[in-house]
């Protein structure tokens, strides 16, 4: 095997794992690693350990996966708490870790491994190109590499229209909750969990507008290391039932968007992107250290089997074995951040609709998963969308179920959730577009209304046949029927009816139109 020389720019996650794997199955690579700062001055608070990472984890490296685990506080389910009620969810998350602790541990096993580590300096890439037969650059969503190889990587940056701030504090939780705080200057949602018996991390979310009236958008700050220390008390009240009387700790944290980060190619002559520096997930789909250590999982994967052959045939590789899993969760967590951004327009929901309705967002859980999973919540969702009782909800074949019910409404009765034809005078509009709540959206919104102005009753939306279509078709259905008096039918293929039943349940349409196409 010909001996390789390795840099790798970032000393988070991705960067720290990616250099441990390659010195550990490649014992006579150079492999150099530079970061900026310590373990101990990272920002955030905690790292979610899903159990798809922990299986990928103790599969590649059984000694890092014992350190990590052994480290990290376990908790197994999560819930909601809303005004209406608390719902619990089942099977939700494996535990969680300080980010501090496991960058030290990742940081030690790569030392252990045989990895230099400069710790302090900083590096450019264009200055190790020619000491390198590769250059890693695990520098985080905002990577200078890809900045300066913009083009060549095909990047693009899209940040979300809502608002978030990372903060900590002193909580007890024994699992991740869910909870939604008005107070006078609009609606903020929390998302927390524990990663010690008293440590607790929060994710609070809110719209632009919410944050202008309580005084906190466009601030301007003087150093990288502030927090908002004046967010942090309002939201330490806003959340006090969390906090138990405490208060919300800041590590730089401060009101920001969250950027999507996707490029259309990770390698560029001998650097490749890993990590941030190549694809962000929104914090909600709870992915992105899962997204982070996989694929330098996946990069070692691809490097390790070389022997004389150029990397370039080891990136390829990788590229081409990782992204569809990358893209695949990069699309649920672009839908998870859109219905979170929109999460006020669906508080009337009960708490077990509220949590089917979430834990569809993205199309990959179903209502015939959750019976399997989680069947007292699916069964109590289902009783309450079609107002029975629980004993009332059959055991088996629920999208049926789900379909045959009537829908009854002041403008609108129908023996059943489904049909095969629309009628010719039903208005028809043609959904191509994957976020309800954008700019291509809003014109078909308005088109909406203009068609209701005229005295329709149901709106018809269709599109291609595929399962994303009829998720977008549903995002808009969920917007239309929130905004004007309107039944929303969608149309759906026989394959893709599941997809559409738990999107009866979830109140993002009235009635379901099926193709004769599968």
């Amino acid at each position: 095997m010909t001996a390789r020389r390795v840099h790798i720019l970032g000393g988070g996650p991705a960067g720290l794992f990616a250099a441990r794997l390659l010195a550990l199955r490649c014992p006579d690579w150079h492999v150099r690693l530079y970061e900026r700062n310590p373990p101990e001055e990272t920002f955030g608070f905690a790292v979610g350990l899903t159990g798809g990472l922990l299986r990928a984890l103790r599969q590649a490296d059984p000694e890092m996966y014992d350190d990590i685990t052994g480290a990290a506080h376990s908790f197994a389910s999560g819930g909601f708490r809303l005004p209406q009620g608390d719902v619990r969810l089942g099977r939700f998350h494996s535990g969680a870790i300080s980010r501090t602790r496991m960058l030290r541990l990742l940081l030690n096993g790569a030392l252990d491994a045989g990895v230099k580590v400069e710790i302090g300096r900083e590096r450019d890439v264009v200055d190790l190109l020619d000491d390198a037969d590769l250059v890693i650059a695990a520098d985080g969503v905002s990577s200078a590499t890809r900045n300066r190889f913009r083009e060549e990587f095909g990047a693009e940056v899209t940040p979300g229209r809502g608002r978030y701030i990372w903060c900590g504090g002193v909580a007890r939780l024994d699992s991740t909750v869910f909870l939604p705080a008005t107070t006078q200057d609009g609606l903020f949602v929390a998302h927390a969990y524990p990663y010690g018996e008293t440590r607790s991390t929060f994710v609070i979310e809110a719209s632009a507008e919410t944050l202008d009236r309580a005084g906190f958008g466009d601030r301007q700050w003087s150093s990288n290391g502030e927090s908002d220390d004046e967010a942090l008390k309002y939201l330490s009240k806003a959340f006090s039932e969390l906090l138990d009387g405490g208060s919300f700790s800041g590590n730089r944290s401060r009101w920001g968007r969250f950027n999507t980060v996707r490029c259309a190619r990770w390698h560029h002559d001998k650097i490749v992107l890993l990590g941030d520096a190549a694809a962000t997930a929104h914090p909600s789909l709870g992915s992105g250290t899962k997204i982070a250590m996989e694929s330098a999982i996946a990069l070692a994967d691809a490097l390790a089997p070389l022997e004389d052959e150029p990397v370039s045939i080891g990136l390829e590789r990788f590229e081409a074995s990782r992204r569809p899993q990358v893209e695949r969760l990069q699309e649920r967590a672009t839908r998870s951040q859109l219905w979170w951004e929109s999460f006020d327009i669906r508080r009337h929901l009960s708490p077990a609709r509220m949590a089917v309705a979430y834990l569809s967002r993205a199309g990959a859980v179903s209502l015939d998963d959750l019976l399997t999973s989680d069947p007292q919540l699916v069964t109590q969702a289902l009783a309450d969308f079609a107002g029975v009782t629980p004993s009332e909800v059959p055991g088996t074949q629920l999208t049926h179920w789900v379909l045959s019910r009537p829908l009854d409404t002041p403008h609108h009765r129908h023996r059943h959730r489904f049909h095969s034809g629309a009628g010719s005078s039903t208005p028809t509009i043609h959904v191509n577009c994957p976020d309800a709540w954008g700019a291509t959206a809003d014109t078909l919104v308005q088109q909406a209304r203009e068609l209701v102005r005229q005295g329709a009753h149901v709106i018809h939306l269709t599109g291609e046949d595929t399962r994303s279509a009829l998720l977008d078709r549903l995002a808009l259905g969920e917007r239309i029927r929130t905004e004007l008096p309107a039944v929303v039918d969608v149309t759906s293929s026989p394959s893709l009816l599941h997809h559409a039943a738990d999107g009866v349940v979830a109140g993002r349409t009235d009635l379901v139109h099926v193709t004769e196409r599968s």
